[in-house]
């Protein structure tokens, strides 16, 4: 099985934005990741720029515009944040990400695979990895309010829970597309593995210090660690 790497882009400005897609395809990304939750303008004012500057991307965008205490780079007015998301969905995103704790998600996912995209549900623990039990539940949740894709991203504090990341992705990889897996330097093995034992994709930067998350590399790191691995690229 090819394993698929996501490449998250924490563009500032929406004008960097069609250079660095250029930048991920060539490196061989297979999907590209949009935080626009880094960008340092207002975004709802430039939704048909930034339409223009996703529109030669040759491989699926995801659009993320992460919650602040999931991960977010910055606080910002719940209601308005969602409205973003929405608006990714009708510019054309294949995929919009959109956190397991926001308000109303039955109705927001509506709306985002009403216009034809993908949502993305996401839990992210900073803290732990929860056991086999609690991460069923919340699939379970996820899967319940309408997710193309269910993604559980948890931190390893030791190498079992790597490992359970690792199982539990071969597991309800059977059940629906899922990412999983643990972040920081001991969940290194189940972000570079989750693809093999079934995730959809993984992450990787497109180069360092564009990370957008702890144990993130290089996507041109990671492919050829997939080399010398004898994984199929």
């Amino acid at each position: 099985m090819k394993p698929r790497i996501c490449v998250p882009l924490p563009i500032q400005k929406i004008s960097e934005l069609h250079k660095m897609i250029r930048r991920a395809q060539d490196a061989g990304a297979d999907f590209i990741e949009v935080r626009l939750d880094y960008l340092q303008e207002d975004i709802l004012d430039q939704m048909d720029v930034l339409k223009k500057e996703i529109a030669e991307a040759s491989v699926p965008l995801i659009a993320t515009n992460r919650e602040h205490n999931q991960g977010g780079k910055k606080v910002q007015e719940e209601k308005k944040r969602v409205e973003v998301l929405i608006k990714t969905a009708e510019i054309g995103f294949d995929y919009v990400d959109i956190e397991l704790s926001t308000l109303d998600l039955k109705q927001t996912i509506n709306r985002i695979a009403n216009y034809g995209s993908k949502p993305i549900i996401s839990y992210h623990s900073f803290k732990d990895t929860p056991s086999e039990v609690e991460m069923e539940k919340i699939l379970k949740s996820q899967i319940e309010a309408g997710a193309s894709v269910c993604k559980l991203v948890t931190t390893a504090n030791t190498l079992d829970d790597s490992i359970r990341c690792l199982f539990f992705t071969y597991k309800m990889s059977k059940v629906t597309d899922i990412v999983c897996f643990a972040m920081g330097k001991i969940g290194f093995i189940s972000r570079v593995l989750s693809p093999i034992f079934g995730a959809l994709f993984t992450f990787s930067s497109l180069e360092q210090g564009l990370e957008t998350a702890p144990g993130q590399i290089p996507i041109l790191e990671l492919k050829d660690f997939y080399r010398k691995l004898g994984v199929d690229l």
